[in-house]
């Protein structure tokens, strides 16, 4: 089973995080610092550690090197955060459909501090069937299978354009995330070039509202549900989305999966293993190009390859 994971995502503005791990959060005043959410993982043959120092990594930002000014794993009081579940109206049904008892699971095994919603991609946007709860049966409850129309999509990359320039919901949170079910084609990018505008405006929309950026490959009904150059575009096109903003981009080659309860599992633990990073001032504006870099063996810190600065 191929697993693609892309961790990472920029937001701007919120100051939650404590000066050490451990220590209270006392909110000093970061209002527009540039902030990261990264990801722990364990290496080979290592482990993951209860808490991140500040010396176990550092950043650079825009090729030079950018201090860490607070740093705190976010659980507890601070692990609240919302997803949204983004399903592709035009999937096959039977893609989704042997899949739909295993996001109950996924649900459920959410923390309380995890708001949760449901919509799906259509005509270029979001139909929204659950507004965001913590009520994760509730959710459940709102799953159906897609309408299976070819195209009903308009793009995918419109629709989560849409979902993050609309977010349906207006409460602080430390951090936002998308989980799109979809096979990534953009039907409206007619171009043999991977550089497509409509996957660019997606990305740069939601690293600007800090939204993480997850996927499931499923196949598209009609002709783009065969092999071909516009799967290997899609899958392309997911695993960008999922490096520029945070997400992971999860397929099985080009067949639908067997299952994606591992997938589900994977996601769970690395949300589950996040800490929100917070910089002193740079002096560059807009994207400015982020790297990690690690000395710690046995361990595995992945963060933005950008960041979006107001």
């Amino acid at each position: 089973m191929k697993l693609n994971i892309f961790l990472v995502t920029a937001t701007t503005g919120l100051a939650l995080v404590a000066a050490q791990p451990g220590i209270s959060a006392s909110l000093p005043d970061l209002t527009g610092a540039p902030q990261m959410v990264v990801t722990v993982l364990p290496g080979a043959g290592g482990h993951r550690p209860d808490n991140l120092a500040p010396g176990d990594f550092n950043v650079t930002l825009d090729k030079a090197a950018a201090p860490i000014v607070h740093l705190q794993r976010l659980n507890g009081e601070l692990a609240d955060m919302q997803l949204f579940v983004l399903l592709d109206d035009s999937s096959r049904s039977s893609s989704l459909g042997t899949h739909l008892a295993e996001l109950r699971t996924f649900f459920n095994s959410l923390p309380p501090t995890t708001q949760v919603a449901l919509g799906y991609m259509r005509n270029g946007t979001f139909a929204l069937s659950q507004d965001f709860t913590a009520d994760h049966q509730k959710v459940g409850a709102a799953l159906r299978l897609p309408m299976a129309q070819p195209g009903v999509n308009g793009s995918p990359y419109f629709s989560l354009t849409e979902l993050v320039k609309h977010w349906p919901s207006s409460d602080a949170t430390v951090r936002r995330a998308v989980l799109m079910l979809t096979d990534g084609v953009d039907r409206y990018d007619g171009s043999a070039d991977l550089d497509d505008p409509y996957m660019n405006q997606a990305i740069h929309g939601a690293l600007k509202h800090g939204v993480m950026v997850y996927s499931i490959y499923l196949s598209g009904a009609g002709r783009y549900g065969q092999r071909g150059a516009p799967l290997a575009f899609g899958q392309s096109h997911l695993t960008e989305v999922g490096e520029e903003t945070g997400g992971y981009a999860y397929f099985e080659d080009f067949r639908d999966p067997v299952t994606i309860e591992p997938f589900l599992n994977d996601l769970r633990a690395r949300l589950d293993n996040q800490y929100q990073v917070i910089f002193g001032a740079v002096t560059e504006k807009g994207f400015v190009a982020a790297k990690l870099h690690t000395e710690s063996k046995g361990l595995k810190v992945s963060g933005p390859t950008r960041v979006y600065v107001p």
